[in-house]
């Protein structure tokens, strides 16, 4: 798998998580609020964590890969959200030279 179709894939992950945000955003009442969020990005990769006050939560972490003669970036990370249902759905991945790998899980409600 080639560096520009990794990119390419995340790129359509981000559009995609993007688009579900703004569908979820449209059903909520009150105003959402940022209620943390940290970034650090240096020449070798990056990091962030945010929360929101409606239950949205994420961090990310990337580095640079070398994958053959090409290079490109490493990305893992979770993000959380409460659905319509009432659940809270918890998604942790992995997106490298070797695609796209979620694992998704429900929390408990003891959590």
């Amino acid at each position: 798998m080639s560096v520009y179709y990794f990119i390419k894939c995340l790129q359509k992950l981000v559009v995609l998580c993007s688009v579900l945000g703004a569908l979820s955003a449209q059903e909520t009442k009150e105003a959402v609020e940022i209620l943390t969020e940290k970034t650090f990005v240096n020449e070798d990769g990056y990091n962030f964590v945010y929360k929101t006050s409606d239950g949205v939560s994420r961090q990310e972490e990337g580095q640079l890969i070398t994958v053959g003669d090409h290079q490109g970036i490493g990305v893992k990370g979770s993000y959380s959200y409460v659905a319509p249902d009432g659940q809270q759905y918890i998604v942790s991945f992995t997106a490298d030279d070797k695609g796209y790998k979620p694992t998704i899980k429900i929390a408990s409600n003891s959590q």
